[in-house]
């Protein structure tokens, strides 16, 4: 098998004058309004061959071979990004994207894992790096390089399984990211069969106009250059995933955007908008294809929105498979089930054993009672993650639960492990690892303890102290002492897993969470649905 870039080079060259990326311009004082410099396909190949270039001497000079790897730390907001991650992909060496939210000692354990060679970036961040063990050199601009890709070397021989790009989990284990390496099998399935058979829009051939639905430090958005570079399609880069009205009118008014990539909650806002504002609804109606992940919508917003013909369909992706399954378009009576993407071979395999009311609230609100399924990729599976991710020796269960709607379509009803969506942006949190945290730093005060806050703004830890709290003073001690106590992992979390706050502890006596009666394990969202007045209390002190 080629190397990924070998397709990637070779789709550039097709379409050399379509755009291929929308850079978004901040708004000035003058104006006060976005704008996007629309960069083609033939610029992006140049820039990232002049990347390639420059990198492949820079680190050849310091003894880094290609198949090394090399770490790229960068803001995940800039062309520049791009430009660079597949310029370092096009030398041969293999990018370990480090997004801005890590710490320094978080990306030296990440590449001492991994066994990094060097690592570059972005200038911003070479202040921290100057006792860095390895070697760092910031991203130059792309105008001041100039080393010819003439001197560039080919690509080296890969096998599908070598690895050609290493990501990571939008959440933390123990205070580190997981590492997800991509392998060349797994990108040419994302890039050829997945993203295509995502969309069921325009099949007169037009081009795909979409936005962004993150940082290009993770994986979904870090690799549009490889699925959109064989296609013809465009990126339209937002100011942040959950861009505003204003800026959405413009991007379809002004840029052509006609299909959306969103999470729920932000598919929310616009639908609830598109109720009283003809145009928000006009621009709705008439995109090609709009996706909503990362959760349900509320029923009355799906029905809503089929009623009014808006192009909507739910799809479920992962960081380790990408994505696998799709909503029918335009077949109303269905959403939020989906079927299987053609080409792609994963399993659902029936669940034993599980207790239906762990399910998070709204995924048991909508359950039929029927027999849930796990979603197994087998290892023989294009798109089935590298050996070091699969929780199987046969493949990997990606963690989620589904429930038949009819045959072929399957409804998404949660997690059946610790991991919760939270924070701003609805990312992944492990609670067990600050659990555990909380309970071997505190062993001596707290009897037991549970994170909630799931699709919630932070998470809040309730405990339960080993002595009882007879005063608001002991109480406020206790959260002081949790807090200095667990101080040294919470700092290495991402911000939304972080417990900073003493009003993020909340004390119970023993006996107080609820548990299952076989197990006695605690039960995640009983303890959310029996406090949830509390908690609402909470969450709306750090609501924006």
């Amino acid at each position: 098998m080629s190397h990924f870039m070998s397709w990637v080079l070779e789709g550039l060259s097709k379409y050399p004058s379509r755009p291929i990326f929308k850079r978004y311009i901040k708004p000035t004082a003058a104006s006060n309004r976005p704008t996007w410099l629309s960069i083609s396909y033939k610029t992006f190949l140049t820039d990232l061959e002049h990347c390639a270039a420059y990198w492949g001497q820079k680190l050849g000079d310091k003894g880094v071979n290609q198949k090394d790897v090399v770490g790229i730390w960068i803001t995940g907001t800039e062309y520049t990004d791009l430009a660079n991650l597949y310029g370092l992909a096009r030398a041969g060496y293999i990018p370990e994207v480090l997004n801005a939210k890590m710490s320094v000692p978080v990306i030296r354990d990440l590449l001492v894992k991994s066994g990094g060679k060097a690592i570059v970036c972005d200038p911003n961040f070479a202040a921290f790096l100057t006792d860095f063990p390895l070697d760092t050199f910031a991203i130059p601009k792309l105008g001041s390089l100039s080393v010819p890709p003439s001197s560039l070397p080919a690509l080296p021989a890969v096998t599908p399984d070598d690895i050609a790009m290493i990501f990571h989990t939008s959440g933390t284990t123990s205070g580190i990211p997981k590492p997800v390496p991509e392998t060349h099998r797994w990108l040419k399935s994302q890039a050829q069969v997945q993203w295509p058979n995502l969309w069921q829009c325009y099949t007169d051939g037009r081009p795909l106009m979409v936005n962004n639905i993150g940082s290009f430090g993770n994986v979904g958005s870090a690799t549009t250059m490889s699925y959109l570079s064989w296609s013809g399609h465009c990126l339209v880069q937002t100011s942040k995933p959950d861009f505003d009205v204003n800026e959405f009118l413009a991007m379809v008014n002004e840029e052509g955007l006609n299909c959306m990539i969103l999470y729920a909650p932000w598919l929310s806002k616009l639908l609830k908008l598109a109720r009283s504002d003809p145009v928000v609804l006009s621009a709705l109606k008439g995109m090609g294809q709009i996706h909503y992940t990362g959760a349900a919508l509320n029923p009355d917003d799906e029905a809503w929105a089929m009623d009014q013909d808006i192009p909507i369909t739910s799809i479920y992706s992962t960081t380790e498979c990408a994505a696998c399954l799709v909503s029918p378009l335009g077949v109303k009576g269905v959403l939020s089930a989906m079927c299987m993407l053609e080409g792609i071979n994963c399993k659902f395999i029936p669940v034993s054993g599980m207790d239906r009311t762990d399910l998070d609230g709204d995924s048991e609100k909508r359950s039929k009672g029927g027999q849930l399924f796990d979603l197994f990729v087998p290892a023989e599976a294009d798109n089935c993650p590298h050996p070091s991710v699969r929780n199987r020796p046969d493949g990997h269960i990606t963690g989620d639960l589904f429930e038949e709607a009819g045959p072929g379509l399957y409804y998404f009803r949660g997690r059946n492990d610790d991991w919760i969506r939270t924070g701003k942006h609805l990312v992944f949190c492990d609670t067990k690892s600050i659990e555990d945290n909380v309970l071997a730093t505190c062993a001596d005060l707290i009897h037991n303890t549970v994170v909630v806050g799931h699709y919630k703004p932070v998470i809040v830890l309730f405990v339960e102290p080993l002595q009882p709290i007879t005063s608001l003073e002991e109480e406020n001690t206790l959260k002081a002492t949790i807090l200095k106590r667990t101080g040294d992992f919470n700092s290495r979390l991402f911000v939304h897993e972080q417990i900073n706050s003493p009003d993020q502890i909340f004390p119970l006596p023993i006996g107080s969470l609820s548990r299952t009666t076989e197990k006695g394990n605690i039960r995640r969202k009983a303890v959310e649905d029996e406090y949830a007045a509390s908690l609402d209390e909470i969450y709306s002190k750090f609501r924006e």
